[in-house]
């Protein structure tokens, strides 16, 4: 087979069968519709405020590779006054609550909300819950993230493990985005909304949330085939070489497609596509930046440790270069993708 068709071959052999999907899924679902009702019973304030969840992620943008496991909402919150984004630097905003019976106004605390969040979470899972579901037994325990921003539950059945992460967001229309106009038509930032997340270590303050569009996102790649499958590709090479690409995350890798969305041929072969978009990556990993697409400002690389970011740098260029050996050489490509 051709380099191209071992790329194509090797999406088969990453997607995730229909089977698998509604399994898993149909679990996750009632799950948390299980948990989300416990949220609301056990604290009536949590009951006011929330909105509703919504999906992002790479099951948004459906590309999810191997076993459909991982699920990635935003838990949408709506407090009972007027809340106000307000542009403060790179990618982030703080959000002014406004009282005008008292013409009070301040700053929400992110951090705050977290704690406030968390206490909520203690409620239900002051030990793990055991819930039967679709014939299954789960053991369901609960812990904040590593960086304080999603809220986890983890779901363990005999057959199967399920993490769920809910991150708390304020949604806000099209017309309240407080930046500069971003790189998505106007009319799909009339149709979604976007949203500000609580962080925290963000910064000192606390009081900084960050944005993200999912929706915007999603509606510029949804119907763009070949970029998802460059993404995918991208994705399983990460994941065959998890060790030796700590913290690059799938969200980085997603905004180098992003920024190449509307410039790119994307009706061009795939394998010459996979080769160049991972040598864009290799380009920002090389320059130590890799801006935010939405506000292009900030820098996602930012997030990395300064190590993480030199390995990465080695180990994408090795890859970059296995990869063209590959095209040339055939028998080269299993050695590319097998997990090290």
């Amino acid at each position: 087979m051709s380099f191209t068709e071992n790329l194509q071959q090797k999406l088969m052999n990453l997607e995730i069968s229909s089977k698998d999907h509604t399994v898993y899924t149909e679990d996750a679902d009632a799950l948390l519709n299980h948990v989300i009702e416990e949220l609301k019973e056990k604290d009536p304030s949590f009951a006011e405020v929330f909105v509703g969840l919504s999906l992002c992620g790479s099951y948004l943008d459906q590309v999810k590779l191997d076993v459909p496991d991982e699920f990635d909402l935003h838990l949408k919150l709506k407090f009972p006054f007027k809340v106000t984004p307000k542009s403060n630097n790179s990618e982030f905003v703080s959000l002014c609550a406004e009282f005008e019976p008292m013409l009070l106004k301040f700053d929400i605390e992110g951090a705050d909300l977290q704690h406030w969040l968390h206490s909520v979470f203690k409620k239900v899972f002051s030990s793990d819950l055991i819930l039967s579901c679709n014939g299954k037994k789960y053991t369901l325990s609960y812990r904040m993230g590593t960086y304080g921003c999603a809220h986890t539950i983890k779901a363990v059945s005999k057959d199967r493990a399920l993490s769920i992460d809910l991150v708390p967001a304020f949604e806000f229309t099209g017309s309240q985005w407080p930046f500069a106009d971003p790189p998505v038509p106007q009319k799909v930032r009339n149709a979604y909304p976007w949203l500000a997340t609580a962080l925290l270590g963000v910064n000192k303050t606390g009081k900084s949330f960050i944005v993200s569009a999912p929706m915007w996102e999603n509606a510029l790649i949804k119907d763009n085939h070949k970029l998802k499958d460059v993404l995918r590709l991208m994705k399983g090479l990460r994941d065959a070489n998890r060790k030796q690409l700590p913290e690059l995350s799938s969200y980085m890798m997603k905004t180098v497609l992003l920024h190449r969305a509307a410039t790119v041929d994307w009706k061009r072969d795939l394998g010459e596509l996979f080769v160049e978009m991972w040598g864009h990556l290799i380009k920002h990993l090389w320059n130590g930046k890799l801006e935010v697409f939405l506000t292009r400002n900030g820098n996602l690389l930012s997030q990395m440790h300064p190590q993480s970011q030199k390995k990465c740098l080695a180990t994408a260029e090795d890859l970059l270069k296995s990869l063209k050996e590959a095209k040339l050489a055939v028998d080269k490509f299993d050695k590319v993708f097998t997990e090290k």
